[in-house]
């Protein structure tokens, strides 16, 4: 199936990605504080939410699996992937494509669930 860049996957996953400690490594040697601003890293001294940004790449080294992207003015979880960029008017395009979390690369919505595109029916997928 071809997919028609719909963003019903990345939707559905919201800001959950899971990304992998590989993940903040890569994009820490990439300089992508861009993206890992978006990791939360708890809280500094004053209560002042920090970012994965800040960190050096020893203590990625010892990060653990991330479970969301995360506001980096609060700290927060957000409820939407920051990445995901709407092309069209049904039309989402994924603005970090290149170098995306592993399980946005590894995940085939469509064989998930009852042999759709999801237990939640993508567009594409077969009835």
């Amino acid at each position: 199936m071809q997919c028609i860049q719909c963003g019903w996957c990345c939707r559905q996953y919201r800001g959950y990605h899971w990304a992998k400690p590989a993940d903040l490594l890569r994009w820490h040697d990439e300089g992508r504080k861009d993206i890992l601003r978006y990791v939360a890293a708890g809280r500094d001294t004053t209560g002042r939410p920090r970012t994965a940004a800040e960190l050096e790449r020893a203590d990625l080294e010892r990060y653990g699996p991330v479970e969301g992207w995360t506001d980096p003015a609060t700290g927060t979880l957000r409820e939407d992937c920051p990445f995901l960029m709407q092309a069209g008017p049904s039309r989402y395009l994924c603005s970090i494509h290149p170098t995306k979390p592993a399980v946005c690369r590894e995940t085939n919505t469509w064989e998930w669930g009852s042999g759709r595109y999801g237990p939640w029916g993508c567009p594409v997928s077969p009835p």
